[in-house]
């Protein structure tokens, strides 16, 4: 009965040290990073108004928080906003005593950048 445990083990034993081990030299993993290609269309529009630059800045905000902007940020009288793919950009800037404002709206598809495009410049 020995002797059948005995090379029963030994059996067991080979059969494990034929298995590769795995060392981490061994565990390489190739990162890649997988992006769609496609040349962003880009719609701008302006208008002047009758309002400080201040007061522009903060309109354009909460423009596009109203149409479902995130990731918003207010760098002085610039605004930026994404949306699904598409990013938006609002600037005021002072001409004399009223305020001209530049909003333009790119992204992979023509149709949302139009009537984004739109819907920020009928907001202002």
């Amino acid at each position: 009965m020995k002797i059948v445990a005995f090379v029963f083990l030994i059996l067991l034993g080979g059969c494990a040290s034929n298995a590769p081990k795995e060392t981490s030299q061994e565990k390489k993993f190739e990162v890649r990073t997988v992006q769609k290609e496609f040349t962003p269309h880009i719609w701008s529009d302006h208008k002047i108004l009758k309002v400080s630059t201040e007061v522009c800045a903060q309109k354009s905000t909460e423009i596009l928080e109203s149409l479902g902007f995130n990731q918003i940020v207010k760098n002085r009288s610039y605004v930026y906003g994404n949306y699904s793919n598409n990013r938006a950009v609002i600037k005021c800037t002072t001409v004399g005593e009223s305020t001209f404002v530049y909003a333009a709206v790119a992204g992979p598809k023509v149709e949302i950048v139009e009537k984004l495009r739109n819907e920020i410049v009928w907001q202002l």
